[in-house]
C-alpha cells in the first residue's frame, strides 16, 4: 500500500525537530520503502510518500516524531489503481 505521511512543525519545537532530522536522517524503519520526501520551503512541514503493508511499521515511524510534530498518515492510490476500481463500477462504465 502507498501512504502519504504529512507533518507540520510547531514553531516552538522547530529547532529541536531540525536537529533530530539532521542527526537521524528521518529514515523509516525496516518494512517501509520511502519513495520520496518533500519539505515546505517555508519550513512549516512537508510530506513523504512510502510503500508498506505493515501498519505497525508506520506506527513505529510516527512514534519517532510525534513528540515534536503533528503527523497525518493517509492511504493513497495511483492513477492505475483508481482506474481499476472505477472501471469495475457500473455507474462509471
Amino acid at each position: 500500500m502507498l501512504s502519504k505521511l504529512a507533518w507540520t512543525h510547531c514553531p516552538e519545537m522547530r529547532n529541536t525537530t531540525i536537529k533530530r532530522f539532521m542527526e537521524t536522517g528521518g529514515m523509516p524503519p525496516d518494512g517501509i520503502a520511502m519513495l520520496s520526501r518533500y519539505h515546505n520551503v517555508d519550513g512549516t512541514g512537508g510530506f513523504a510518500i512510502c510503500e508498506t503493508d505493515d501498519a505497525q511499521a508506520l506506527h513505529n515511524w510516527s512514534l519517532d516524531w510525534t513528540d515534536l510534530i503533528k503527523m497525518e498518515i493517509t492511504l493513497i492510490m495511483d492513477d492505475e489503481s483508481v482506474a481499476g476500481v472505477l472501471g469495475s463500477r457500473a455507474e462509471f462504465a
